[in-house]
């Protein structure tokens, strides 16, 4: 049987899709008519070697969601914010290129041509096959969103991209495979990015926004078009003109532009033809002066651009025919064109002579007071809500598989989460009301896959159905199920969803100490830890419970273990812990760290490793802001929601540190903090962690004036003005202060030019001694080290003017009429150089946060502890990325299988052999084919296969460092014997 589930979700107005990939397995054997057409059919050349060919691309950018929500953007509602409507564009560009077979058009966001495409009729459905056919309409990118690159998370990137090309794919073949990428709008662009869009099959990508000293360096050597280096691929890389996607000044056509029409009526008193062709051609020349190749490309578009395509598509045929019937004279000629058969011109016109890039372009300047660095902090609750969301959905997935599912209710959280990865979602740059959409949009998502994970985890443990519940607000220590507890037995089971096994500390909240712990495996008492809920977290949610109790949990590779708190008034492992008296310096140690705390402040002050050689050097964290400028005297530009503009380049202290609470276990030790009325850190210390956490509690920030909160950690490393930040969780960047890599810097914003986006980690490295320490993170940050031994993280901003940049609102967020209040974690690991690894597997600990769902007053479960993956391959470098469910006959199932090396070779990554046979402990594998990484076309369409392959041995599969890998895997269930 087929798996035929395909779930409305509503709230989104878009369909599920876990069905789609289904589709794509089965084309496996497509017919030859189905498949691409060659590379070569789509180059153009010139008749004549003398004239420049001019690429024509005719493009809308259409943001899901931004000053309007998604919804409304494609209905065309809320006029009076903004009059544009999504539907009318597709419908009108379709029109218009089905009655002339010469046009061309391009299109990106897949979230809108899904719903737009849902809604047509079978006539309509033809005419856009035909169109793709005849190679008139072109998908470009093909991502469900245009993402962002600085605060997105690479897993959530490779989903985005599997939902748009995957549905593209099923829906009209292989002739709609997109070949190029089109970032025209986020605002930077990073070297993970370009990796992924590689692996995913796309050769090329084009973008706008680069550093402003950056382009002109560009221009001025003919260097607009280059080859990006990245994870071992090179990648054409193509920057537009002006660095912008719009079309030339003065050339709009659209309903919405006010610009002169082409008038060729010579008898007409606005007769304007031959000037108008005169001022386009010398825009031309301009453009041509600045490329090497022989052919340009001029984009015509612009945000929500063809409102009316008749009028923009008639208007640019005039100019297109005047330029061309005099092409000798004015030196060009003129042809619709794609990106794709652009990029296949300039590749065999410059026949390997491009130049090379291998670092990244951030930050992102366009003018000297003005840095987008804001927006790698910008609405961290969002970006945190964004992250907890991505762990929730890898989890859903597995139980689905786990428990054979043949229910896709884990596709409402994905296609949510794709939408959130759009460049104005996780970027935190929208509209308010459009943020709280993005919300609105994950919630429901949420809501579905806590009744797959509860379910899912009733059914392989043995529990009756409805026995679990989930509480989402562990992190506000609030739970309903404890909460309405008494004095009732209340089971607690643990998910973990690595390939691993692993102990975790759990914490949960309660109205009181009355329980002890016991492990439901073994019936026996486990030592339990019973904490003050730190009064800071009631800023957080003024219905924070009162009592946390803290265990540790033993959870199998892939599967669960089960506890219960069972009410005692006496036990002997369980340990309430209070406030202990300081009179000289704090001293507090784990298996491997020491960490000493100033007595009066409670500040750290030193770290020693005792694993390493009794490394040891000082330590302090402080709670900081800036204050935001909003124009001077030098330029009037403002700090906003994209742009970071101090208004002192020297940061000053929220509040004195105060020291609060000195707590003090056998599992672990915490230290208390508050800065000011508005700031706080809990410091803690596992026994059986490598690492510190850092609990930071931020909020609600005054509304005096603009503030931006960071958190920074001083040391006593040298690092030479040098520090690392993670590519989207992937490979490491170095950043030098006050320098880029391939132009020479002209520092204008000494602290926000010096910001870069951090998604999972940044290193601080001593050279000379091989030490590091690294700052783990919860979510995106901005990042900067901006002395010896120093890196600050911005965890919180509040502003009260707009930046001029298009939102027209001040990054203002509130609740309950007070500033937001925002709650997060750092993880410090500090070590010797050669132990990097372990912050790959760290990340991916801090990532997959164990999930957890609670029973109140319910029996034992049946198995109380599972583990789904087998010990052949439990490798604390490998990771089970992706896992979806994807066709089924009866109890043999396919699913989409994506693997990953975490570690890259810099970082002594080595490859990793894996059996597909062993990946499940109750599944014996069928049969396998390897897909690309979006999963949506052959690997053979990626890559030389038989290259890509040489490390493989039947089902034993070998995946280099950093290297993910996709599989459509059929399973059939193990039978002992």
């Amino acid at each position: 049987m087929t798996r035929l589930c395909f779930l409305v979700v509503a709230a989104l107005s878009i369909v599920g899709c876990s069905g789609l990939i289904r589709d794509a397995y089965l084309r496996k054997l497509r017919t030859p008519e189905n498949e691409r057409q060659s590379e070569s059919d789509t180059s153009v050349t010139a008749d004549d070697s003398d004239l420049v060919t001019v690429h024509v691309v005719p493009h809308t950018h259409d943001d899901v969601g931004w000053l309007k929500t998604m919804d409304q953007y494609y209905y065309g509602a809320k006029g009076e914010i903004r009059k544009d409507g999504v539907q009318y564009i597709i419908d009108t560009v379709i029109d218009e290129l089905y009655k002339d077979p010469a046009k061309t058009f391009i299109y990106v966001e897949i979230a809108f041509f899904k719903m737009w495409w849902e809604e047509q009729d079978k006539e309509t459905h033809t005419k856009v096959r035909e169109l793709i056919k005849r190679k008139q309409l072109e998908f470009i990118n093909g991502g469900f969103v245009m993402n962002d690159e600085a605060g997105v998370h690479y897993s959530a990137t490779i989903d985005q991209f599997s939902a748009g090309l995957v549905w593209l794919t099923e829906t009209f073949g292989g002739e709609a495979e997109p070949r190029v990428a089109w970032q025209i709008d986020p605002f930077g662009h990073s070297r993970a990015q370009a990796a992924l869009i590689y692996q995913s099959g796309l050769k090329g990508v084009f973008f706008a926004r680069i550093h402003y000293q950056d382009y002109e360096r560009r221009k001025r050597d003919k260097d607009l078009e280059f080859m990006w280096e990245a994870e071992g691929d090179s990648v054409f890389t193509g920057v537009l003109y002006r660095a912008n996607y719009m079309e030339p000044t003065g050339f709009c056509f659209d309903t919405r532009c006010t610009d002169t029409p082409m008038i060729t009526n010579p008898n007409s008193s606005e007769y304007n033809l031959p000037q108008r062709v005169a001022d386009f051609v010398e825009y031309l020349k301009d453009q041509a002066a600045h490329y090497r190749s022989g052919h340009i490309m001029i984009t015509m578009g612009r945000d929500f651009a063809y409102q009316n395509a008749h009028k923009y598509f008639k208007n640019l045929d005039i100019l297109m025919g005047a330029v061309n019937g005099n092409a000798s004279s004015h030196g060009f000629r003129m042809v619709y064109s794609t990106p794709s058969r652009y990029m296949d011109a300039v590749l065999e016109a410059t026949n390997g002579t491009l130049s090379t890039k291998q670092d990244d372009h951030f930050p992102y300047a366009d003018f000297p007071h003005a840095y987008w660095t804001g927006y790698f902090t910008s609405r961290p609750a969002l970006k945190g809500y964004i992250r907890d969301s991505n762990n929730m959905l890898q989890t859903c997935r597995q139980l689905e598989v786990l428990v054979g599912s043949k229910r896709c209710d884990a596709d409402s959280l994905w296609l949510a989460l794709s939408v959130a990865q759009h460049h104005d979602a996780i970027t935190g740059t929208s509209k308010q009301h459009v943020a709280d959409d993005y919300a609105r949009q994950l919630a429901v998502g949420q809501t579905f896959c806590k009744g797959v994970i509860n379910r899912g985890l009733e059914e392989l443990s043995g529990m009756d159905s409805g026995a679990l519940q989930s509480c989402r607000l562990l992190n506000e220590s609030v739970c309903s199920v404890t909460a309405q507890s008494g004095y009732k037995p209340v089971t607690v089971v643990v998910y973990n969803a690595r390939p691993v096994q692993r102990n975790e500390y759990v914490r949960i909240p309660l109205l009181h100490p009355h329980y002890r712990v016991i492990d439901l495996s073994t019936m026996e008492p486990i030592t339990a830890s019973f904490v003050a809920t730190s009064p800071n977290t009631k800023r957080v949610n003024p219905q924070a419970m009162p009592i946390e109790v803290v265990f540790e949990a033993f959870l199998p590779a892939m599967g669960f273990s089960s506890y219960q708190l069972a009410p005692s008034f006496f036990s002997f492992h369980s340990h309430r812990l209070v406030s202990q008296p300081v009179e000289e310096d704090i001293k507090i140690e784990s298996k491997t760290l020491v960490v000493e705390f100033d007595s009066k402040t409670g500040s750290l002050k030193s770290i020693t490793n005792k694993a390493f050689d009794m490394i040891h050097d000082m330590l302090g964290c402080r709670v900081m802001e800036y204050q935001s400028s909003t124009g001077d005297e030098k330029d009037k530009q403002a700090s906003g929601a994209y742009i970071f503009r101090p208004a002192e380049t020297a940061p000053t202290e929220v509040g004195p540190p105060v020291l609060t609470n000195y707590l003090v276990g056998k599992e672990f030790s915490e230290v208390w903090q508050d800065f000011g009325e508005w700031a706080s850190l809990v410091t803690r210390l596992y026994y059986n962690k490598d690492y510190i956490e850092v609990e930071w509690t931020v909020g609600p920030i005054p509304d005096d004036m603009g503030r931006e909160v960071i958190i920074r950690y001083d040391s006593s490393l040298k690092t030479n003005s040098k520090f690392y930040t993670d590519s989207n969780g992937r490979g490491m960047m170095q950043r030098i202060l006050n320098k880029q890599p391939t132009w020479d810097l002209n520092v204008t914003e000494p602290v926000a030019g010096n910001y870069y986006p951090v998604n999972t980690k940044a290193t601080l490295l001593d050279e000379d001694r091989g030490v590091q320490l690294t700052v783990l993170t919860d979510r995106s940050h901005g990042a900067a080290s901006l002395a010896q031994g120093q890196v600050e993280f911005m965890v919180h901003r509040r502003l009260q003017v707009d930046d001029d940049r298009g939102v027209d609102e001040p990054l203002n967020e509130t609740r309950d009429g007070q500033g937001l209040v925002v709650k997060g974690r750092h993880w410090l690991y500090y070590s010797k150089f050669q132990s990097m690894d372990r912050t790959r597997v760290l990340s991916q600990e801090l990532f997959y946060r164990p999930t957890i769902a609670l029973g109140l007053d319910i029996p034992a479960p049946e198995h109380p502890a599972r583990g789904f993956s087998d010990s052949a391959v439990n490798n604390m470098y490998l990771n089970v990325l992706t896992v979806i469910n994807v066709d089924y006959q009866g109890d043999v199932f396919t699913y989409l299988l994506r693997l990953e090396n975490i570690v890259p070779h810099n970082e002594g990554g080595t490859p990793l052999t894996v059996d597909l046979n062993l990946v499940f402990k109750e599944k014996t594998l069928v049969e396998f084919a390897e897909r690309g990484l979006a999963g949506d076309r052959p690997i053979s369409h990626v890559r030389d296969e038989a290259y890509h392959t040489r490390g493989d041995e039947g089902s034993v599969i070998m995946l280099q460092p950093l290297q993910i890998r996709t599989f459509f895997a059929t399973y059939k269930p193990k039978v002992e014997f």
